[in-house]
């Protein structure tokens, strides 16, 4: 792997880091906010939408942008968002400082992937995904405990002033070593009719479906842990940890079964994910052992996620950009969908142990999805080129 994509991990690390850290700090929050914990976990919803709209919007504006400059810019923006939520006096304007962040989320991801796609050469997609993954890895392995931890022992308002302060450092980084790639030639009008293909629609509609039932647990594992575990809340740094390394060991796993065949490895592991959901449901009364079905959780969700996005490049490989954007917009409306569910099931009659069996419905639904297409792919054999496809 490239030393020069450091940078880019550096930054996808401080975009992770502000996307998730509110789920490991949602007790703190909600008592500092005097809000409920299922209106803190709207700060994971809004996020999630503001990324739905803003993401293709951002793409769309700023498609004749030079890579580089545009990585920049993006990254100043997101610096400002977290500034905002880190001097935030209250709920809305946390909310607000949230949203800014959020706009720029997509579409610096996609540029993200696409440049680290041209780092690292042609047929390596899945490998491409997965080196700029290991940024979302950290931030799950190390960021969200860290800022668990400053929450707990300091202010909630503590790991945004870390986060803008590290972006200001990538941002350096940035201008440092990532080489400059001139603005793709097409305009989005053309980027966009790839959007015209089913197998691109369908595999935006999976990501959708699996990334719901993954935000369901990831926003209420918290609770999950401490409510329904019966976890002392100072060891949830510590099993945020331990997630976090099962999200590293995920993502390299995820990245090879990609390389070696997209579709039978999307389809393996949301499979996989599913089954997990419901060994999460299982386990979560028993403390220990609860943590550990959510450690296998982390594991299964990062090893499908490097898949999802190699196979909407599989299938747009053309549009690189823009459909990586729309395939970030389906993440993010996966999570507000997720999050927003297991908002209602916490406060049903069911209670944060419903939420598991949740997540599990959701994925399921994604796999069969994925099912589809793979047997529709049969009957019309694609021959797109299975490549990261430089802008230039």
């Amino acid at each position: 792997m490239p030393f020069r994509l450091a940078a880019l991990i550096l930054a996808i690390f401080c975009v992770g880091t502000a996307e998730l850290s509110p789920s490991g700090m949602l007790d703190d929050l909600s008592a500092d906010l005097a809000v409920s914990i299922a209106t803190a976990g709207l700060l994971v919803t809004a996020y999630a939408l503001t990324m739905v709209v803003g993401g293709p919007a951002v793409t769309a504006l700023t498609t004749r942008v030079r890579r580089k400059t545009l990585l920049v810019a993006l990254l100043a923006v997101f610096v400002l968002g977290n500034a905002v939520c880190a001097l935030a006096p209250g709920f809305g304007v946390l909310m607000a400082g949230r949203v800014v962040t959020a706009a720029v989320h997509g579409t610096f991801m996609a540029v993200c992937v696409v440049t680290a796609g041209n780092m690292v050469g042609a047929g390596k997609g899945g490998g491409a995904v997965a080196a700029t993954q290991l940024g979302i890895n950290l931030a799950t392995v190390l960021g969200v405990p860290m800022g668990s931890f400053l929450a707990q022992h300091y202010d909630w308002r503590a790991p945004f002033g870390v986060v803008a302060a590290l972006a200001t450092v990538a941002i350096g980084l940035v201008l440092a070593w990532v080489p400059d790639t001139p603005a793709p030639t097409v305009s989005a009008a053309h980027e966009a009719r790839v959007f015209r293909r089913p197998s691109v629609w369908g595999t935006v509609g999976a990501t959708v479906l699996c990334s719901a039932g993954m935000f369901t647990l990831i926003t209420y594992m918290v609770p999950l842990l401490t409510g329904v575990g019966g976890l002392p809340r100072r060891w949830v740094p510590a099993v945020l940890l331990a997630y976090g390394l099962g999200s590293i060991v995920g993502n390299l796993l995820g990245g090879r079964f990609a390389d070696r065949g997209i579709d039978r490895a999307v389809g393996q592991l949301s499979w996989a994910l599913t089954a997990v959901c419901l060994l999460v449901w299982l386990l979560a009364p028993y403390g220990l052992a609860g943590a550990f079905a959510l450690v296998l959780f982390s594991l299964a969700t990062f090893a499908l996620i490097p898949g999802l996005q190699a196979k909407v490049l599989t299938e747009a490989s053309d549009a690189p950009t823009l459909s990586l954007t729309a395939n970030m917009s389906a993440f993010g409306l996966g999570a507000a969908l997720g999050s927003w569910l297991g908002g209602l099931l916490t406060e049903s009659a069911a209670g944060t142990r419903a939420v598991p069996v949740g997540a599990a419905a959701l994925t399921a639904s994604g796999a069969l999805l994925v099912l589809g297409l793979r047997r529709a792919a049969r009957r019309t054999p694609q021959t797109l080129p299975i490549a990261v496809s430089p802008e230039r």
